[in-house]
């Protein structure tokens, strides 16, 4: 830490980052009931909440929900932090887990006066007095809302917000096929949303979320036994690697979408390409 201040309701400090990644399971309990408020002053960072995912770079500030899921990835940089109690935040600012990892982009002039309140609080963190503190504690929820309230990018209508939920949720999903353990606890875990708010999400789609999942691993095995490089490849490693664990149910499963088992189907490519 650089320099900073902790009172009762306002905590604020500077940070040297080296590379590294920051969840809510590594916090201290201390922090759970508080919001995070960071400037970057050099260096970027990529924060991820309910579904959302923010890129920082130098002169940006961004939300965290300390008490939700969350994911930061940050690189070498230095940035302000200040730390407000999520109560009070809340009252001022009721579509908080609807703001939290958006960027507030520097060279915007909606959040100048945001970065002129940091760079004046910061310099003169150790002159201040709990009863200054507390005021500052105050103030900074409306000023923040206000920041936010003239984004334009902000302004996002329900349906918008709910296509940026599913390509969250899908991008996790794809990252994680081969996790044999990946369910919808997990993948709400992952993006900070809750399971029956993802049940809900995909209800207007052709087929539940983990009907999707289970069809996207099986698009992946038909792939790889498709492909003659991998004939050596044990079905079963196939199916393995992609996330199944039961072969009968794996089977069962790919001839019911594909029409023919998985050994039907390899052998019929490798007949195919034999007679080319």
């Amino acid at each position: 830490m650089l320099d900073g201040y902790v009172g009762e309701r306002l905590r604020l400090a500077t940070f040297r980052h080296s590379p590294h990644v920051m969840t809510g399971d590594s916090l201290a309990r201390i922090h759970r009931g508080a919001a995070l408020l960071c400037h970057h002053l050099d260096g970027g960072a990529r924060v991820e909440q309910h579904g959302r995912r923010g890129d920082l770079a130098t002169g940006d500030f961004c939300l965290i929900d300390l008490s939700r899921p969350f994911r930061l990835q940050i690189g070498s940089a230095t940035v302000q932090t200040l730390y407000l109690p999520l109560a009070a935040l809340r009252e001022t600012m009721p579509r908080l887990d609807q703001l939290s990892a958006v960027g507030l982009h520097g060279h915007l002039s909606a959040v100048g006066y945001l970065r002129v309140l940091f760079h004046e609080l910061f310099a003169h963190a150790s002159e201040l007095t709990e009863a200054v503190a507390d005021r500052v504690a105050d103030a900074i929820p409306h000023m923040l809302a206000a920041a936010f309230e003239s984004m334009a990018a902000v302004e996002t209508s329900p349906s918008q917000l709910r296509q940026q939920y599913k390509q969250q949720v899908r991008r996790f999903v794809r990252d994680h096929l081969a996790d044999p353990a990946l369910c919808v606890e997990m993948i709400g875990a992952g993006v900070g949303l809750s399971p029956s708010y993802l049940f809900e999400l995909f209800a207007d789609e052709s087929m539940t979320l983990m009907r999707w999942v289970r069809a996207e691993r099986l698009a992946r095995c038909r792939r790889e036994l498709a492909d003659t490089a991998l004939r050596y490849r044990s079905i079963a490693q196939v199916a393995q690697s992609w996330g199944f664990g039961d072969m009968t149910h794996f089977s069962r499963c790919f001839r019911d979408i594909f029409g023919m088992s998985p050994r039907e189907f390899r052998q019929s490519c490798l007949e195919g390409r034999m007679q080319e």
